[in-house]
């Protein structure tokens, strides 16, 4: 016998956690609305695992779905308002919150694109909610701006320095159409103690955009859900393979299609 929806469960998880609708009683325990939580600010609701559902596949192995959840990227710009190259710095609160503009060199200027945040936002989240990145996209006015090589830089308080170069230009794909822009699928580990440098030519332009694969955001847990937010790869045209979030504590499976009787 094939295996099918349970249907009673799905319908009481639905009552349960669309709360407030059709007539249904209010439940705020089971209604997420918070930027991280299962019910996104985008306005989909996402299930994290098949079995949640009680979904059963022609296999007859429930599988676990990878996250549907689409990621909202955080991207700043830069620009070098000097006739000399300087450095600059993204990221890396513990060490640069209370330096001479945030780490980067006099003359540079780093804004989030959106007009609603500042820098010093993004700055104090990146610490109080790491997030590991799938893919970094940058822009820029000048093809010698993409190559600048990237560093990664981690230093704990006990000392241990650890720095690695990304070098951005092995990153140019045969299908590469626009050559300012620039898809570099790295997974980069963004927290307090980490920050990004490169350097930015005289009178330059750039904006990078980090797209997160899981981020994490304590205060979901008064809400009974995961810390851990995961997202699926970004909806967005890339030249190269993405790097994608790893399910908590299952082992990557292929996403099933639910079998269709004919």
């Amino acid at each position: 016998m094939q295996n099918k929806m349970d249907i009673d469960r799905y319908i009481s998880m639905a009552e349960d956690n669309f709360s407030g609708v059709d007539g249904f009683e209010i439940n705020t325990r089971n209604l997420d609305l918070s930027f991280e939580g299962e019910f996104g600010a985008d306005g989909d609701y996402y299930y994290a695992d098949g079995d949640e559902m009680g979904m059963s596949y022609a296999s007859g192995a429930t599988q676990n779905l990878v996250p549907a959840k689409q990621p909202s990227p955080y991207q700043v710009n830069v620009s070098n308002t000097t006739a000399g190259n300087l450095t600059v710095v993204l990221f890396g609160l513990n060490t640069f919150l209370l330096t001479a503009n945030f780490g980067s060199s006099v003359g540079v200027q780093v804004a989030p694109a959106q007009t609603n945040v500042s820098y010093l936002e993004l700055l104090q989240q990146s610490a109080s909610q790491p997030f590991e990145t799938s893919l970094i996209r940058i822009q820029t006015t000048t093809l010698p701006q993409l190559t600048q090589i990237i560093t990664v830089t981690s230093k704990d308080a006990n000392g241990q320095l650890c720095q690695i170069p990304i070098i951005t230009q092995s990153y140019f794909s045969a299908n590469q159409f626009q050559n300012t822009i620039l898809d570099v699928p790295y997974p980069v580990k963004i927290d307090g103690n980490t920050s990004l440098s490169f350097t930015i030519l005289a009178g330059e332009v750039a904006t990078y955009t980090f797209f997160p694969a899981e981020k994490i955001n304590s205060s979901r847990i008064l809400g009974g859900g995961s810390e851990l937010q995961q997202y699926s790869a970004p909806a967005v045209p890339v030249a190269v393979p993405m790097f994608s979030a790893r399910p908590i504590g299952v082992r990557r499976k292929p996403l099933m299609i639910p079998y269709k009787r004919r």
